[in-house]
């Protein structure tokens, strides 16, 4: 259960850092998530890190190419 709220806070604290909230509630989620500690610091830092990656493209190779649906039902 411990990893489960570290892990959340996290998240939360990760979203908050992205921009996804207004200023005023990130600040507030950011000084709840604060007082869970160095685990969920360091999950946090690797949230975000992991989630700039992504928008950058970093594992665009990683995802499944899209099916080719070049063909139209009247083509059969």
């Amino acid at each position: 259960m411990n990893l489960f709220v570290h892990a959340v806070g996290a998240w939360v604290a990760a979203e908050a850092a992205s921009g996804r909230y207004p200023r005023p509630v990130a600040i507030g989620l950011a000084m709840l998530v604060s007082r869970l500690g160095a685990p969920t610091a360091m999950m946090t830092l690797a949230a975000f890190a992991f989630k700039r990656l992504d928008q950058a493209g970093a594992f665009e190779r990683l995802k499944p190419a899209p099916a080719n649906k070049s063909r139209r039902l009247g083509d059969r």
